[in-house]
């Protein structure tokens, strides 16, 4: 199979995998984190398949495209046993109620600290890869654009839920 194809498969992969546990996650979107995808849910979603196609354009980029696809995946999937088994409406209750105790400080320091671990661990991708592999390093930006994703819509999420809570009778 080329290359192209396997890349393909895996971003679809990745974004149907996205898409299908979102959906089971947080069915009326109150706790996707990407304000994008909480407002434009259908368009985002239908969008995001485009991004199959990217392998056949730059294999390269394809490879940058796939790893943080399957890993938004892995994050929804790894989160979502609490919300399926309290409930949507309970685990955004709970995320309320715990921002009601907390400063924003905090959880943002934390989502931006883990990041930062995404992006050691994209730059020691990088560092080991020999200096011809191209791909390694393609495969290294993937890893550094999810921990950018990562920070900027659970900053977003967050931001989010605590104003929620400051405005929520206590």
């Amino acid at each position: 199979m080329p290359i192209e194809h396997g890349l393909a498969l895996l971003i679809l992969a990745g974004r149907l995998g996205d898409v299908l546990s979102t959906h089971f996650l947080t069915p009326t979107m109150a706790l996707e984190a990407n304000p994008i995808a909480r407002r434009y849910k259908r368009p985002t979603f239908a969008l995001g398949f485009l991004l199959c196609a990217v392998p056949y354009i730059d294999v390269a980029l394809g490879v940058m495209v796939a790893v943080p696809s399957l890993l938004v995946t892995a994050s929804n999937l790894s989160r979502m046993w609490l919300a399926r088994t309290l409930g949507e409406r309970e685990m955004e209750a709970l995320l309320l109620r715990a921002a009601a105790k907390s400063s924003l400080a905090t959880p943002l320091a934390l989502i931006w600290g883990a990041a930062v671990f995404f992006w050691l661990a994209a730059g020691l991708l990088a560092w080991l890869a020999s200096d011809d592999d191209a791909i390694a390093d393609y495969f290294a930006a993937g890893l550094a654009l999810y921990g950018f994703v990562v920070a900027l819509h659970g900053s977003f999420f967050l931001v989010r839920i605590f104003r929620r809570a400051e405005k929520s009778p206590a």
